[in-house]
């Protein structure tokens, strides 16, 4: 699965992000207070939601490329 989360605020972000490192998630700061995660394990991924009040801007079942056919 391949999420893109969003924080409230930058605080939040830093400590999800750092948890979601702790966690193995491998997560990826993409700009302001945007991360994204590509990772198998949901049940992580829930719990940090909830934890720290993210909103859920992308999730699919891949991560995005910009390839089109």
């Amino acid at each position: 699965m391949y999420y893109q989360l969003q924080a409230p605020d930058r605080l939040s972000l830093e400590m999800a992000y750092w948890e979601a490192q702790i966690a193995g998630l491998d997560p990826t700061w993409i700009g302001g207070n945007v991360m994204d995660i590509g990772t198998g394990q949901i049940e992580k991924v829930s719990a940090l939601i909830s934890k720290h009040n993210l909103d859920i801007l992308v999730e699919t079942d891949y991560q995005p490329t910009g390839y089109r056919r």
